[in-house]
């Protein structure tokens, strides 16, 4: 890690993706890019695989920034889609891999889905079309959407999401088998991790997850997200209080950018501008350390 900086100029992003899940850079450029910016603390989460740990951790620590081994896992509770955070997971944990592998085959059936709606609707678009978008394990919607980019069909990706690809929309697919957060949170830990719930200002489940800390033994929320405002950030902060004051425990409050890349992301991706204070990041960083 870069020494000799006081705490306040220190900075920390630990919600990222690469090439390896729906990113636009490969693990080793990522981490190249989270050095550049300046950046102390980082992960990389990749939905549903951990194919990109190894190599993005050789670059960050060549670049003396510590790494955590990250993953953001799919799950679904009553209808809505809700995504699990992982950290310091062992990337060898074999109950780990055989649950991420089966996962990855029900992505790319979901994905067969979605291709037949879009061509039901008329849109130019075949598997080999995003097969080549996909430069990992992972099928998800960035890929159909860029896809679509190339065939013409839409001019970017959050008008692919808008028209065809988003929650509800006519291209669609909800994700069979998937998860259940009380799942996603099991198998983080029995790869000896803790368990994040991420961007919950997506779900409005606030009730349910404060009920997960007891139920099921979630560790934290993600309270520092791109798409949280300050009202957002005020509002998940009360929550993990309230939690920590009526369990009696200590939970993580974490956050990152959620950075995909500067061209298809959303606005506020950006690496090097964090709202995750660096004390919050150092924290759940020396516990990962102690076990």
């Amino acid at each position: 890690m870069n020494g000799g900086n006081k705490e306040r100029d220190l900075k920390a992003d630990i919600h990222m993706h690469s090439t390896s899940s729906d990113g636009g850079y490969s693990p080793e450029v990522l981490m190249e890019k989270c050095a550049k910016a300046g950046l102390n603390i980082v992960s990389l989460t990749d939905h549903d695989t951990t194919v990109g740990i190894d190599a993005a951790r050789k670059v960050a620590e060549q670049y003396q920034m510590t790494f955590i081994n990250g993953i953001e896992l799919s799950t679904r509770v009553d209808g809505v889609s809700v995504d699990i955070l992982g950290y310091g997971i062992n990337i060898d944990s074999q109950t780990l891999q055989d649950k991420l592998a089966f996962h990855r085959k029900m992505r790319k059936e979901r994905m067969d889905l979605m291709i037949k709606k879009c061509q039901d609707h008329g849109l130019n678009i075949t598997l080999e079309n995003v097969k080549a978008q996909v430069t990992g394990e992972t099928f998800s919607r960035p890929h159909l959407a860029k896809a679509l980019i190339e065939s013409g069909d839409v001019q970017s990706v959050q008008e692919a999401f808008e028209k065809y690809l988003g929650y509800g929309k006519p291209c669609y697919v909800l994700k069979e088998d998937e998860m259940n957060p009380q799942e996603a949170i099991s198998l983080i830990h029995q790869a000896g991790g803790v368990a994040i719930v991420a961007h919950p200002v997506y779900y409005d489940l606030d009730d349910q997850i404060s009920e997960w800390f007891h139920d099921y033994r979630l560790d934290g929320i993600e309270v520092y997200h791109r798409d949280h405002d300050p009202s957002h950030v005020e509002r998940f902060q009360r929550l993990a209080e309230k939690i920590e004051a009526k369990l009696n425990i200590k939970i993580y409050k974490t956050g990152g950018s959620d950075f995909h890349h500067e061209s298809f992301g959303r606005v506020g991706e950006e690496i090097g501008v964090t709202k995750l204070p660096y004390s919050e990041a150092l924290r759940l960083l020396n516990d990962l350390q102690k076990t």
